[in-house]
C-alpha cells in the first residue's frame, strides 16, 4: 500500500508540473518582420494574464481608430493564447497602454515593456497597429491552455524601410468572394502589408459591377470553361463566374481600412479586355464576335484606340471605380497590348493621323497611341486628386512623370523606370511572382532565398535621386492555375514572410539564417490560424 501511495504521489507531482508548464509560457520578440531595434533588458518582464487591461491614451483626432486598435489587441491576444483582456480608461498596474506620439514618423512605433506595463507609442494610429502586431506575434502560438505569458522586458523602436508594401491578387481568372478575400486581408495585415492590389478585370472575367455598363457583369463575368494545362488543348467544361457588387467591394475596402490596408483597384486596359469586348463588341476594332477567354495568354483583340466611344467607356468605368475606391492610386494596366489590329484599323490609323503621331526610336506610332490613351485617362484620374499606376510596358511610350510604374518584367525594368523619373514599385516576375510555375518548383530554403535575397533597390541605381524613386515592393499571385484558397495559400505562405521582411526591414539588418530561424514561430502562427501554408520549406 505504501509503495502504491508513493507511486501515486509521484504521478500527481509529474502531472502538476506538466500543468504548470502548460499554463505559463514566455514570449519572444524575435519576430517577422524583424524590427529596427530590439533591446531586451535584464529585468522582470510583463506578465500577461486574465484581467490585464488595455488603456487608450492621447488619441488626438484618431480616437475611433485607437479604440479599434485596442479591440484588435484584445481579440488578437484571446485568439493566440486564450487570455481575456478588457479595455479600461483607468490607469493601473498590469496594463497595455496605446498612445500617439507625433514626434515619431507616420509609421514609426515604439514598445517599452517592463513588470508594470507595456507602452506602445506611434506616430499615427496605424503605427500603433503595427506595434500591436508585434506584440501578438511575440506571443506563443497555438497554446490555448496558457494562463500567463511573460513578455521579456524590452525597448523596441521600429519603422518600415519602404512606404509602399503591396501584394496583388488576381480574381479575373478565378473568383474567391468577400469572405475569403477578407481572410486574405488578415494574412496581409499579419505581414505589415499596407496595399492590397486587386486585379479585377482581364480577358477571362470582369469581376466588378459597373452600373453604367451592366453587361460587363451580365456577360463578362462568366466564361464557359477553362483550359486544363499550359500549352494543351483540353478544357474542363466547368463554367467560372462571379463578381463583386459595388456594395460588396465597399465591404472589402472598409475591412481592409480597419487594418490600415489601402485597396488599389486595377482595370487592365487597353489590352486584356476580351471580357469587356464580349459584353460590348462595338468597343473593339473589328466589332467581333468576341468571347470571354477560356485560354490564358495574350490576345490580339484589344480596345479600339481610335474609337471615341471606347475612350468614353474607359473614362466612365474609371469614374465609377473612383466613386467606389478611396485609394490614392488607380491602376489601369497598360501591359501586354498587341498593336497588330491597330495597324490595320481605319479608326486607329485616323486617330494617329489626327494626333500627328510618328514612329520614334524605340516606340512605334501605335505605341504612342496607347501613350495618348493612358494620358487622357490619367487626366481623369488626376482630376479626382488621384494617381495613375501602370505596368512597366507603359514605358514603351512616353508616359508622364506623374505615373507610378510597377516593374514586373525584370529587375532592370525598375532601374529603367527610376532613371526615367517615375516613382517605381519593384515586383519582378523572376522573384516576386508567387504563382510563377517555374519558380514554384524550387523547394526548401531555396524557395525562400529566391524572394528574400532580392533587394528592391538595385545596385545599378547609384544616385540618391534615382534610389529615392524606388518607393516599395509588391508580390503577385495570378490565378490561372489557382482555383481555390488552398492553392492560393500554398503559393502565398510562407514566402509572404520573406517578402514582408524585404519590404519592412532595413537591408543591413536582413540575414537569411536569422530569418529562417524566426520563420519556425511564424509557421506555428499560420497553423494556429488555420492557414494552409507550404510545408516543404521548414519542418514544423
Amino acid at each position: 500500500m505504501t509503495n502504491r501511495i508513493v507511486v501515486l504521489l509521484c504521478a500527481i507531482c509529474l502531472w502538476a508540473q506538466h500543468i504548470v508548464a502548460a499554463e505559463v509560457s514566455t514570449g519572444n520578440w524575435n519576430i517577422i518582420p524583424l524590427p529596427s531595434q530590439v533591446n531586451e533588458i535584464k529585468a522582470k518582464g510583463f506578465t500577461l494574464k486574465d484581467g490585464c487591461t488595455v488603456r487608450v491614451s492621447e488619441t488626438g483626432n484618431e480616437s475611433e481608430n485607437m479604440h479599434r486598435n485596442a479591440r484588435m489587441l484584445i481579440n488578437g491576444v484571446a485568439n493566440a493564447v486564450n487570455i481575456a483582456m478588457t479595455e479600461s480608461s483607468k490607469k493601473r498596474r498590469g496594463e497595455v497602454v496605446l498612445s500617439l506620439d507625433y514626434t515619431l514618423a507616420d509609421e514609426q512605433y515604439s514598445i517599452k515593456a517592463d513588470s508594470r506595463s507595456v507602452i506602445v507609442k506611434g506616430g499615427s494610429a496605424k503605427a500603433v497597429f503595427y506595434g500591436i502586431q508585434t506584440i501578438i506575434k511575440a506571443l506563443p502560438a497555438n497554446c490555448q491552455n496558457i494562463k500567463k505569458v511573460t513578455l521579456p522586458a524590452v525597448q523596441i523602436s521600429d519603422s518600415p524601410r519602404f512606404a509602399y508594401r503591396g501584394f496583388m491578387i488576381d480574381e479575373s481568372r478565378h473568383f474567391f468572394g468577400v469572405d475569403y478575400i477578407k481572410c486574405v486581408i488578415d494574412m496581409l495585415a499579419l505581414h505589415n502589408i499596407n496595399y492590397f492590389h486587386w486585379h479585377l478585370t482581364d480577358d477571362q472575367g470582369w469581376r466588378i459591377e459597373i452600373k453604367k455598363y451592366p453587361k460587363l457583369t451580365q456577360v463578362g463575368s462568366w466564361r464557359k470553361e477553362s483550359i486544363t494545362e499550359a500549352g494543351g488543348n483540353n478544357f474542363d467544361g466547368i463554367p467560372v463566374s462571379g463578381f463583386y457588387t459595388q456594395d460588396e467591394a465597399r465591404q472589402v475596402i472598409a475591412y481592409a481600412a480597419e487594418r490600415y490596408i489601402t485597396v488599389i483597384p486595377e482595370i487592365d486596359l487597353p489590352g486584356h479586355m476580351l471580357a469587356a469586348l464580349a459584353s460590348y463588341p462595338e468597343l473593339g476594332c473589328t466589332g467581333g464576335p468576341y468571347e470571354v477567354a477560356t485560354r490564358y495568354g495574350v490576345f490580339d483583340d484589344v480596345l479600339c484606340g481610335g474609337n471615341n466611344a471606347t475612350m468614353q467607356f474607359a473614362k466612365d468605368v474609371l469614374q465609377e471605380i473612383m466613386d467606389i475606391f478611396p485609394s490614392e492610386y488607380i491602376h489601369i494596366g497598360g501591359d501586354e497590348c498587341p498593336k497588330k489590329i491597330w495597324k490595320n484599323c481605319p479608326k486607329c490609323q485616323a486617330k494617329i493621323t489626327e494626333l500627328g503621331l510618328k514612329d520614334i526610336e524605340g516606340h512605334s506610332k501605335e505605341d504612342q497611341l496607347q501613350t495618348w490613351m493612358m494620358a487622357e485617362l490619367e487626366k481623369v484620374i488626376n482630376s479626382r486628386g488621384k494617381k495613375m499606376m501602370g505596368w512597366d510596358e507603359i514605358l514603351e511610350g512616353c508616359p508622364s512623370k506623374t505615373a507610378t510604374v510597377l516593374a514586373w518584367t525584370s529587375v532592370d525594368a525598375s532601374v529603367r523606370a527610376a532613371r526615367q523619373g517615375h516613382n517605381t514599385i519593384v515586383c519582378p516576375i523572376s522573384n516576386f511572382y508567387f504563382s510563377n510555375r517555374h519558380w514554384n518548383k524550387l523547394t526548401g530554403i531555396e524557395s525562400l532565398k529566391h524572394v528574400y535575397e532580392l533587394d528592391p533597390v538595385s545596385d545599378k541605381l547609384q544616385s540618391p535621386d534615382e534610389t529615392s524613386l524606388i518607393i516599395g515592393a509588391e508580390g503577385c499571385i495570378w490565378t490561372e492555375w489557382v482555383k481555390d484558397g488552398e492553392k492560393l495559400e500554398w503559393e502565398l505562405l510562407p514566402r509572404l514572410a520573406a517578402l514582408c521582411e524585404v519590404q519592412w526591414t532595413r537591408r543591413d539588418l536582413r540575414n537569411l539564417d536569422s530569418f529562417v530561424e524566426r520563420l519556425r514561430h511564424m509557421q506555428h502562427i499560420y497553423a494556429a490560424r488555420g492557414y494552409r501554408y507550404r510545408k516543404d520549406l521548414l519542418p514544423d
